[in-house]
């Protein structure tokens, strides 16, 4: 893009495309002498363009396809209008905000300490600050955005109501004429999004009674790293975006088959992911009767479950508690439901010799009637009933009551 901004290029405006001159080629004359959809070519005089970009879509996406000249103009903007820029700190942002203040009291309030009440947000900010080492320079850039409380004045400054950028005349324009253009639109979208970021930043520091650089550092803290875990519930950030991973530990528990032999399962991460619908998975390679492999990311077998679409709190703890309660108490030992069963048992379909390697059987799916698996083999979690932790109640058999 850079390099079509800078070269000796004329170029036409019309209803806010762009339209670049066609170069002379037979080809090229062949084709458009043949019939083209409307608004594609524009001549003019005896030069054809054919359109190429929106410019408000090249203004809104340039940091996308030049970040590293964006990059280089956001600076420069900002050092003109504020000498003494702002941190550069990542705001919390409403996923993360629905994780922290709504997910997590739920799950938490469940300890000893917490009780059954409704923990507010400066006593769930206080609970993470006991468990996490909080780096200096979140502390500083928290300090340094409670000082912004005292410039607030100065925000006009960043561009004010600044009147609407037209768009440039319809007609010929050189290159050179549209890149200015494109530089001021450009520099008045970064002066908004600049002030619209300060005033969030206020809006993060106001929301605590006084000058609480403490809660404001760990939620900077917590926006930059993406990630927490919490007396077994948890979250992570997915790539570098604004989507999560929220996750529970179940903790080791057993289950027996129709023998009443018992089986230790080991501690398993149930997720949900922001990304609807929200349905449970195991983040870990993980086997279970309800699981139809090994592999990790594999969605839990839930009948007549509907998933939330929409990521709010109350469609996020439905899903995880869906997830966790079938694999601990779903499965019923006299009537091996499930994907697979915990003691071996004959399906009433086969199919032989379908693996390549020929080392197993494919057992039909009790779920889809036509579609095959591989068997899942439980043997190297049998434990012998007196086994200490089962004995001691450390470990509870969780299905001892599945009808």
């Amino acid at each position: 893009m850079r390099q079509l901004l800078d070269a000796d290029l004329e170029l036409v405006i019309e209803t806010g495309f762009a339209y670049l001159p066609l170069l002379f080629d037979p080809s090229v004359e062949r084709e458009i002498s043949s019939p083209v959809k409307a608004g594609i070519l524009l001549k003019v005089g005896a030069r054809h363009f054919v359109k190429s970009f929106a410019l408000q879509s090249l203004v809104e996406n340039y940091a996308a396809i030049d970040p590293q000249g964006y990059a280089q103009l956001r600076t420069a903007v900002l050092q003109k209008y504020l000498p003494n820029p702002a941190p550069t700190a990542i705001l919390p942002d409403a996923n993360l905000r629905t994780i922290l203040f709504s997910v997590m009291p739920y799950f938490l309030r469940r300890n000893t300490r917490a009780g059954r009440r409704r923990l507010h947000e400066e006593e769930i900010l206080d609970l993470i600050s006991e468990k996490i080492n909080l780096p200096v320079a979140s502390q500083h850039a928290a300090a340094r955005l409670v000082e912004l409380a005292s410039c607030e004045a100065g925000l006009p400054d960043l561009g004010g109501p600044a009147p609407s950028l037209d768009l440039p005349r319809s007609g010929p324009i050189s290159a050179t004429r549209l890149r200015e253009w494109i530089f001021r639109a450009l520099e008045r979208r970064i002066v908004q999004g600049e002030r619209h970021r300060l005033r969030q930043l206020l809006a993060e520091q106001q929301a605590f009674d006084g000058p609480q650089h403490k809660y404001l550092a760990i939620l900077l803290y917590l926006a930059e790293k993406g990630s927490l875990e919490l007396d077994g519930f948890g979250f992570s950030r997915i790539a570098s975006g604004h989507e999560y991973l929220i996750y529970k530990h179940t903790g080791e528990y057993a289950l027996k088959d129709f023998y009443g032999r018992l089986y230790l399962f080991p501690d398993c991460r149930v997720a949900v992911s922001t990304i609807p619908p929200l349905r449970p998975i195991v983040m870990d390679t993980y086997k279970h009767p309800f699981l139809e492999g090994h592999e990790a990311g594999q969605a839990i077998c839930l009948r007549d479950f509907n998933p939330a679409r929409v990521v709010e709190a109350a469609g996020v703890i439905k899903a995880l508690e869906e997830g966790i309660n079938a694999l601990l108490y779903g499965y019923s030992s006299r009537r091996r439901n499930g994907y697979h069963s915990l003691d071996p048992v004959s399906r009433p379909t086969q199919i032989r010799d379908l693996d390549q390697k020929g080392s197993a059987d494919l057992v039909s799916d009790p779920l889809m009637p036509g579609r095959y698996m591989w068997p899942q083999d439980f043997e190297d979690y049998r434990v012998p009933t007196d086994y200490p932790r089962l004995a001691t109640g450390q470990v509870p058999v969780t299905n001892d009551h599945t009808p």
